[in-house]
Order: structure tokens, then C-alpha cells, then sequence
């Protein structure tokens, strides 16, 4: 359930536009274990169709998958397959909302929809949003710090600082946008 989440949360904030649009892009992810020191990488690429359409494929690991199609999540990591209904699943809902707010660009509504707080910094031809948690927790993020392209507002960083110490940072590059 961690690993769903912490999918959840990093589709979450991938890219923020508005309605009936689709961006493609590919995708770098590095996950550090605070633990044993571990560094986890893979790659993939990354659909999003409005308003609820999400899907990364991974290349590396090939084979693994996150997919959002309206009420349904498909998740296939390292050969664990698992379909999951939100409308059953609070958790997976919030998670859900969260994600759709992020692309939409509202990351007012993630930081009240996680307990959080949020600040947004301006420095050159980027936007730096801060989204920290207001109090610890057993489960999700201490702090999202996503990175935004000014001239498109579309996200080129995304680090997510979970409350065990673990961090997960995604690079996106290749970005392209449809209306």
C-alpha cells in the first residue's frame, strides 16, 4: 500500500494545465532509502489526459506500470499486479483528488487535502512550489518540492521527502503538450 501511495503522490504533482489538454513526457526517478543508503533508479514515460486519465510506463523497470482511468488505478510493480477502486478505497481517493488537483494546478487544494502547507517561489525562469505537512505522520510526505517551468507552468522537477527519511526524485524532460 506504501508503494501505491507514494505512486499516488508523485503522479500527483507531475503537471499542472488545464482542461482537455494531454502532455506526454518521459521521466527519470530516483528513490534513496535513508535507512541502508540505497539508491533506486528508473525511467519511463508519462501520458496525462484530461480530466482523469494518467498513465507512466515504465522502461526500467520494463514491464511496470501506473495507470488512472477515471475511478480505477492498474498498478503493476516488479510483477505485483493489483487493480484498486477509489470510490472503495479512502485512502486511494485522497490520493486520487490529490493528483487531479496537481495537474489542475491546484496545489492550494493538495496542501488542505494533506494537512499541509504550501509556499511558492519565483526565481528566474522557474516557480518552486513547497508543499510541507503541517505534522508528522506514519504514512506520506514531510514535504513535495515541485519545480515549474514559468513560460508553460509545466513541472521539470518533483522531490518527495517522506516522514521515514526516504526521498524520491523524478526529473521530466521531452515535454509535450496538446490542446
Amino acid at each position: 500500500m506504501k508503494k501505491i501511495t507514494l505512486f499516488i503522490i508523485i503522479v500527483n504533482c507531475i503537471f499542472s494545465l488545464g482542461a482537455q489538454s494531454q502532455i506526454n513526457a518521459s521521466f527519470a526517478q530516483q528513490k534513496t532509502i535513508k535507512a541502508s543508503g540505497k539508491t533506486i533508479e528508473s525511467k519511463g514515460t508519462v501520458l496525462y489526459q484530461s480530466p482523469e486519465t494518467l498513465k507512466m510506463n515504465y522502461t526500467q523497470p520494463a514491464g511496470d506500470y501506473f495507470i488512472i482511468e477515471g475511478n480505477m488505478l492498474k498498478i503493476n510493480m516488479n510483477g505485483k499486479k493489483s487493480t484498486v477502486d477509489v470510490t472503495k478505497n479512502a485512502v486511494m481517493k485522497t490520493q486520487k483528488s490529490t493528483l487531479l488537483n496537481c495537474i489542475k494546478g491546484n496545489y492550494k487544494q493538495v496542501a488542505t487535502d494533506n494537512n499541509a502547507e504550501y509556499t511558492v517561489k519565483e526565481t528566474g525562469a522557474s516557480r518552486v512550489v513547497t508543499i510541507t505537512a503541517k505534522k508528522a505522520a506514519t504514512r506520506g510526505y514531510s514535504k513535495i518540492t515541485l519545480t515549474y517551468r514559468k513560460s508553460d507552468n509545466m513541472v521539470t522537477e518533483m522531490v518527495l521527502e517522506e516522514f521515514n527519511g526516504n526521498t524520491t526524485r523524478y526529473s521530466f524532460s521531452n515535454i509535450s503538450v496538446k490542446k
